[in-house]
């Protein structure tokens, strides 16, 4: 039975930023991710400024696809309305490329890398973590669920909760071609959400290089999240944003937990989350790379800490509470659920129009651009 100082399952952001962190610090790491790379991630694709910095990618040096975002449409009922920056806010990728890039990152670092291999089990002992990976057995002294929301470790170790509030998404990214895009529309390159007429979600259609994004997220069942696409893929051919004989990508969904409601337990005797894993994807956005990223960060920190005898892991668990709360969604969810919906429709519309109000709660505070 091999032995490993950390094991890290999910090879996504957060995993391979964990096992870039672990590996370049002479730690004996391997990471297992049940799909081969490069694959198809399900995203809106985009990453900020500071999500970059803790990669520490420069994204001029960036080998991909990446769309600088100076500017982003918010549209609510028929309006559209355009917020701008001097300089970009934020960066457009595509996943497949991006994710892949930082798993071969993290390998050329050190980490042990392990494709098509899936978590069948997860036990925690006295002496490590013991995990079956599909006939054998494995051990790690520390193990770090990066799997996204339904990840093996936090679902064996988490104590995930009935209470989550769960986002469902429909999403599809094609390949269209530059030129065919720029024709489509008259804000290439720049991200258009749309909020939901209920404001319980938004869609969004993103053109960045040659790839077309589309899809809608929501929290609630009523309307579904089939429904609230077939709206938006409404809009979107009156608008003339489907070019004519593209055939998109099959729309695909997943979930993910934000942290609102009862959050789950980041970290324990011998395990620690991260990103998805942990439900730390923004509230109201749902913008989850960059809390992979930093998460895993400071997972990585607190690992190395812990293998010398430095620190408890407890140190994890405060750090995320003090970026990311502790669960229940702060003063700001537990008004709007006092309020109204009448009243948190106002409300939203208002923040939406005002120019001042959208870049600062919804674009720089919700979704961390600027």
């Amino acid at each position: 039975m091999s032995r490993w100082e950390a094991v890290i399952v999910g090879g996504g952001p957060g995993g391979s930023t964990a096992a870039w962190r672990l590996a370049g610090a002479g730690r004996r790491v391997l990471v297992i991710e049940a799909r081969e790379f490069p694959r198809v991630k399900l995203c809106a694709g985009w990453v900020t400024k500071r999500c970059l910095a803790d990669l520490e990618i420069d994204p001029a040096a960036y080998p991909h696809t990446i769309q600088a975002i100076d500017t982003v449409l918010v549209g609510y009922g028929e309006k559209l309305k355009k917020t701008s920056w001097p300089e970009p806010a934020s960066f457009g990728i595509v996943r497949k490329e991006f994710d892949h890039y930082l798993l071969r990152r993290a390998e050329a670092a050190g980490a042990e890398v392990r494709e098509g291999v899936r978590v069948r089990a997860v036990e925690a002992e006295a002496s490590g973590v013991r995990l079956d990976i599909g006939g054998e057995w494995i051990e790690a002294e520390m193990v770090v669920g990066a799997g996204g929301y339904t990840c093996p470790v936090a679902r064996a170790l988490g104590g995930i909760s009935s209470e989550e509030v769960i986002v469902l998404t429909r999403e599809s990214e094609t390949e269209v071609g530059a030129g065919r895009l720029r024709s489509a529309t008259p804000h290439f390159g720049r991200p258009e959400l749309f909020a939901e007429p209920d404001f319980r979600g938004y869609g969004w259609y993103f053109t960045k290089g040659d790839f077309m994004n589309i899809g809608v997220g929501c929290v609630g069942k009523k309307p579904s999240v089939h429904e609230r696409l077939g709206a938006l893929m409404r809009r979107l051919r009156r608008s003339g944003r489907l070019p004519e004989g593209v055939e998109l990508t099959p729309f695909k969904g997943h979930a993910y937990a934000i942290r609102r409601g009862k959050a789950r337990l980041p970290a324990g005797e011998r395990f620690v989350l991260v990103g998805d894993a942990a439900g730390l994807a923004q509230d109201f956005s749902g913008e989850g790379i960059g809390p992979a990223v930093r998460s895993a960060r400071l997972a990585a920190e607190e690992i190395l800490a812990w293998l010398e005898g430095r620190s408890e892991l407890a140190a994890y668990v405060g750090r995320l509470s003090e970026i990311y709360g502790s669960g229940g969604g702060g003063v700001a969810v537990r008004l709007a659920d006092a309020l109204p919906e009448s009243l948190i429709r106002s409300a939203a519309k208002m923040i939406c129009a005002n120019a001042w109000l959208r870049r600062r709660v919804v674009l720089e505070g919700a979704f961390g651009m600027g």
